[in-house]
């Protein structure tokens, strides 16, 4: 994933920050369909900062798996889940695990998501 504020080295205003998370509120509160809310957030977050993909993993307790939703950025395609990515291999088990938040970048390669980088870095066309 790849981020950085938008203004381009400069910094937002707060106002434009606030409207921006009023805007990705809004959005979770009025989209139902994953794509749909997606979408909606990619548009609102663009305003702020840039990056590659959007997603949620949300644990099933009584599984102990996580449901996965992950969207292209540019393309606003859905994400399928790569059937070899063990749940231990991704990113939302290792911030469950360390309650941490976690922020990484595909061109800066990190040994504990490789094949999860490795799956968000594939082509990918269409959109949804």
């Amino acid at each position: 994933m790849h981020t950085e504020e938008v203004a381009e080295g400069t910094r937002l205003s707060a106002a434009t920050r606030y409207e921006s998370l009023v805007g990705v509120s809004n959005a979770i509160g009025t989209h139902r369909d994953p794509q749909d809310l997606f979408g909606a957030l990619v548009k609102e977050l663009h305003r702020v900062v840039r990056f590659d993909y959007i997603g949620v993993s949300i644990r099933d307790e009584k599984s102990n798996t996580f449901h996965r939703h992950f969207v292209d950025a540019e393309t606003e395609a859905a994400i399928p889940p790569d059937p070899e990515l063990t749940m231990e291999q991704s990113d939302a088990w290792w911030v469950y695990h360390n309650q941490e938040r976690l922020v990484t970048s595909l061109e800066a390669r990190d040994a504990r998501f490789s094949k999860l980088q490795e799956a968000l870095s594939r082509p990918r066309s269409g959109s949804c």
